[in-house]
Parts: C-alpha cells; sequence; structure tokens
C-alpha cells in the first residue's frame, strides 16, 4: 500500500522535505515546517484528503518514462544525420524537435495508459482508443502548425509504475504519498525537484518498464482537429454546462483509434531516415478539396 505521510513520524517527514529540495515555496512544506510538529506522534498539520489521488502529478512518472524511453531507443537512432533539440523543459508544445537543413519536425511524447471502457460509444475497441486533448491540438495549431504527438501505448505501464513508485520507503516514499494527495501553491516546482530526484536515484528501474518493442504511435496535431471536425462524437466533453456559459462540462478530449488513425513511429522514422523530413512535413500538411455544410443563413 505504500507510505502514508500522516502516519510518519513529523522528524522524518521534515527530513524527507530537507534530503529532496523541496523548499518553503510548496505551501504544504510550509506549514509542516511552521506547526508545531510533535516528534513521536502522527503528523496532525496535514489538511484532509480529497476522494482521490492527484493523478496529474503521477502520470509526470508515466510521462518521463515515455520521454526517456523515446529520446534513448528512437530518436537516438536519428543522430549524427539529425539534431535533436531537446525543448521538453521549456514549458511549450514541443518536447523534442528533428531538425535538418533548416527543417524541424516538431514532437509531444505522451503517455497513453488509461484503458477507456466506454469506447464502443464511439464505435472503438477499448484497446484500441487513445485520448488527445482537443484544446492542446488547437493550440498546437496557432503555435507549432506541425506538431506531431507521439504516443507510448501500454495499458500495463500505469500499474507497474505504481507498484514501483509505492515500494520506495525514507524519503521518496513519503513526499511520493504527500504528493499524490496535496497540491496548493508552489506543487509544480516541487513535484519537477522530486521527480528528477526519483530519475536520478531509480531511472534504470524506471526506464526498464517501458516495453522493450515499441509501442509508439504517432498523429499530428492537425489529423485530431480534422477527426473532431468529421466526427465530433469523438469528443464527448463538447459542450456546455449550461446556455450561455461557454463552459466545457468536462476534459475536451478527442478519442482516436490507434489501428487505423495513428501511425507506428517506425514508419516515420524509416521515412526520415531515407527521405528526410519535407517528406513527413507534406503528409501533415496534405490537404484534399471536400463538400461541406456552409449554410448563408
Amino acid at each position: 500500500m505504500g507510505v502514508d505521510a500522516r502516519d510518519a513520524d513529523p522528524r522524518e517527514v521534515l527530513d524527507a522535505l530537507d534530503t529532496i529540495g523541496i523548499d518553503d515555496k510548496w505551501v504544504v512544506a510550509a506549514r509542516l515546517r511552521g506547526g508545531a510538529l510533535i516528534e513521536g506522534t502522527p503528523v496532525a498539520l496535514l489538511p484532509d484528503r480529497g476522494k482521490s489521488v492527484n493523478a496529474a502529478f503521477r502520470n509526470q512518472i508515466v510521462g518521463r518514462i515515455a520521454e526517456r524511453a523515446f529520446r534513448l531507443r528512437h530518436l537516438s537512432k536519428l543522430e549524427p544525420r539529425f539534431r535533436i533539440e531537446d525543448y521538453h523543459r521549456k514549458g511549450e508544445n514541443r518536447d523534442f524537435g528533428v531538425q535538418e537543413s533548416g527543417l524541424e519536425l516538431p514532437i509531444n511524447v505522451k503517455a497513453a495508459t488509461t484503458l477507456f471502457r466506454n469506447a464502443a460509444m464511439f464505435g472503438l475497441e477499448p484497446l484500441d482508443c487513445i485520448p488527445i486533448s482537443s484544446y492542446k491540438a488547437l493550440n498546437a495549431l496557432n503555435k507549432v502548425p506541425d506538431l506531431v504527438y507521439v504516443d507510448l501505448v501500454d495499458f500495463t505501464l500505469r500499474e507497474k509504475v505504481d507498484g514501483v513508485m509505492e515500494g520506495f520507503d525514507g524519503p521518496l516514499g513519503i513526499l511520493w504519498d504527500l504528493f499524490s494527495w496535496y497540491g496548493g501553491r508552489g506543487a509544480k516546482a516541487a513535484q519537477d525537484c522530486y521527480v528528477d530526484r526519483v530519475f536520478e536515484q531509480h531511472g534504470a528501474v524506471l526506464d526498464a518498464l517501458a516495453p522493450g518493442v515499441t509501442s509508439f504511435r504517432a498523429i499530428s496535431a492537425h489529423r485530431v482537429m480534422a477527426i473532431l471536425r468529421a466526427n465530433p462524437r469523438r469528443c464527448p466533453g463538447l459542450g456546455v454546462k449550461a446556455a450561455g456559459t461557454g463552459a466545457f462540462n468536462a476534459e475536451v478530449n478527442v478519442h482516436v483509434s490507434v489501428a487505423n488513425e495513428t501511425t507506428p513511429w517506425d514508419d516515420v522514422a524509416s521515412m526520415l531516415a531515407w527521405q528526410g523530413i519535407q517528406p513527413v512535413l507534406d503528409l501533415i500538411r496534405h490537404k484534399e478539396v471536400r463538400e461541406v455544410p456552409a449554410p448563408i443563413l
């Protein structure tokens, strides 16, 4: 079940924060350090927990595994012909860019690890359905029009990662529990610090969880939006809370078919190796003339 930070001795919790380098910019750390902690008693200053863990934090571990596996196992094969630019620490749409002769194929690496059991509502099978954020895809078209999403598709990875993380004790175990339940001001920078330390100490173990046979699939932001336009039902969150509010009632994901609407990364890599970047960009920018509704009234 892992460590429960609420049951840990307060001194252990403070030592964990100090050991990993979490400062008081994270509001929870400041609260713990500034409170009247009594040695030998459970931590009493933590807020009540919500109903579920912070999935966005836990997904950082899975996402980092995907980025590292893709960089080491796949992008490295394209060197030295191509320059590989690393963007994923700059907080933008791109994680990596494959560059040559003034051209770039921009890439955002993702991990699809949650089985969508209601995929049948879109005419898809759960094992053949992954979500792409429509908001992020639309934003990408405005900033990085040629962006390609590369998804590590492995519906067993989430469970395997949680198993490893929940096996940690000491500072890493205590903070895994803390970050899984508590956020607040300064949490993102503190989480990044923690994830960095986890991979410094246990990167090889976590990297080994990524499937040995390539499971990376590619789809451009342009194609994601084309799927949305052709089949709005693939985006079940595309609705509003109430008339006139303009607020979405759910996370707005476009659900795509892995088999029929994404391309194996190995195929993209082969085209890059044989033909260069431009033919890949041509596939992303491809246009066809079609009749579409264009009502005047």
